[in-house]
């Protein structure tokens, strides 16, 4: 039950990225032009603590675009027109529970086998295999499909088919330092440049959660907003007198 659950929440992760990318600018920038113009550029997130090389840098971050509290990530918007995220990444810091998901690397055969039958049968994906994110790290790739079927809660039968008007490419693994990472490729196209700039950042992703230099300068961040907090405090109560 508890698996079966995990690849729907996934598979709600693709129905609902495109309907928050109205938080997108308005400023247009097509894919084509961000393949011809643009160098890479390494993006950092002091919230959720990683980094990534990514194809360009982002025309707008948008926080937990799938506007759930147990969520925890960014969509980096590289491409759109007007409200519709052309080009973009969506990352997930805690995509799946370590305990409900096999091992990529130490995992047996049996089990990474059935997880990856159970994506493609009742997670909504068209194909799902294990790849190597770095050379010491494996994760799952998969790629959405374009036809889904609906099946009736109370029955369990078939009553319709889902028809997506596009497919999305996830890849997950968990990093050395033990956090479950999703890392979705938004694109009108999925042509093979794409996919291989999405897989280059892929392999780039860096877990910063136990950095020693991020992390104090996560704490002196946290001091800097809580001192000038206490200082407003004061203040008030001051002029309340």
């Amino acid at each position: 039950m508890r698996k079966i659950f995990f690849l729907t929440a996934l598979l709600m992760m693709v129905l609902t990225a495109v309907a928050f990318a109205e938080e997108a600018p308005a400023e247009e920038n097509s894919p084509a032009e961000v393949e011809q113009n643009d160098e890479p550029y390494v993006y950092t997130s002091e919230d959720f603590k990683f980094s990534i090389m990514c194809p360009l840098k982002p025309v707008a971050v948008v926080q937990n675009p799938w506007q759930e509290p147990e969520k925890h990530g960014e969509m980096l918007v590289f491409a759109n027109e007007g409200f519709d995220v052309q080009y973009g990444y969506i990352i997930q810091v805690n995509a799946f529970e370590t305990d409900q998901v096999p091992d990529f690397n130490k995992g047996s055969v049996m089990s990474i086998g059935e997880y990856l039958k159970d994506l493609k049968e009742k997670g909504g994906y068209a194909d799902a295999r294990l790849v190597n994110i770095t050379k010491d790290n494996k994760g799952v790739s998969a790629i959405t499909a374009d036809k889904i079927e609906v099946f009736d809660k109370e029955t369990g039968e078939v009553e319709g088919e889902f028809v997506a008007d596009k497919q999305y490419i996830f890849t997950f693994f968990r990093t050395p330092e033990g956090r479950c990472i999703s890392i979705q490729l938004l694109s009108a196209s999925l042509d093979k440049t794409f996919v291989d700039v999405y897989r280059g950042s892929v392999a780039s992703f860096k877990d910063l959660s136990k950095d020693k230099k991020f992390n104090k300068k996560d704490k002196k961040d946290k001091k800097d907003k809580k001192d000038k907090k206490d200082k407003k405090d004061k203040k008030d109560k001051k002029d309340k007198k």
